[in-house]
């Protein structure tokens, strides 16, 4: 029995040791690669390369700078000074499934002279936050793992609570669901904010109506980027956050950091 139990003691330690192991594993480049050198550091999530083209770093959000004022958000020059000592160096680029945001930068994952992902190196120091947005989904569960790291270590960003704020721009904040509709603009969570989070119709495939409706009552942390309606209907929240992926939406558990 004692011999068992030993066995048993250690088989958890392996365990714990191996998945202690793996969080802590770089995020290393699988896949095709293109060289590429960075001429201009934007912020800590946009690039300009050498041959022009204008580059966004895909799976991470990090704080805005204020080129005007200069009123940076909390870590947004650190996360700047950190792509920005890579400047004319080489680094490697990939591609992302759907290659073009909005606004016609390319949407790429970045690489540095050792195949290491800086996003997650970004994540791994707290200096950004993890986003997940269809169909660009790859190093997801490495992008976790480096935030994770970070928050446990309450680096950067993780220093602050997650209050929700009425900002325009990114936003992670905790939330309470207080009802849940559907309609053709897909489901909408009323929360306990002047907050309204929608998970749009061209995802729903991501959200079963169990999944969705178990979320009533249940307080969450959300991430994604909001903005304020254009009509103020009274009966209406102010503010809309879309969600895109069930990584970025999250029942806060009793063992999640506050």
């Amino acid at each position: 029995m004692i011999a068992l139990k030993k066995r048993q003691v250690f088989l958890a330690l392996f365990l714990f040791l191996s998945l202690a192991v793996q969080a802590n594993e770089p995020c290393e480049a699988t896949g095709e690669l293109e060289k590429a050198r960075i001429k201009r550091v934007v912020d800590g999530d946009t690039i300009h390369l050498s041959d022009g083209r204008k580059v966004r770093l895909v799976g991470i959000d990090t704080p805005e700078l204020d080129h005007k004022k200069g009123q940076h958000e909390a870590y947004a020059v650190d996360a700047t000074d950190f792509l920005r000592s890579r400047l004319d160096r080489f680094v490697y680029i990939q591609k992302a499934k759907d290659e073009r945001d909005r606004y016609g930068r390319y949407l790429y994952y970045l690489f540095d002279k050792d195949r290491i992902s800086l996003t997650s190196q970004l994540l791994s120091e707290g200096l950004g936050y993890r986003i997940a947005v269809p169909p660009n989904l790859a190093y997801q569960a490495c992008f976790e793992a480096a935030e994770n790291s970070a928050r446990n270590a309450h680096k950067g960003l993780w220093q602050q609570t997650l209050q929700w704020q009425p900002k325009a721009g990114f936003a992670f904040s905790r939330v309470t669901i207080t009802s849940i509709t559907q309609n053709r603009g897909g489901w909408w969570l009323e929360t306990n904010r002047d907050l309204v989070i929608n998970l749009p119709p061209n995802v729903t495939d991501y959200w079963p109506a169990q999944k969705v409706f178990y979320l009533e009552g249940k307080e969450i942390e959300v991430r994604g980027w909001q903005h304020q309606r254009k009509s103020r209907h009274s009966e209406f929240k102010s503010w809309v956050l879309s969600v895109r992926h069930p990584n970025d939406l999250l029942e806060i558990k009793a063992s999640t950091n506050r």
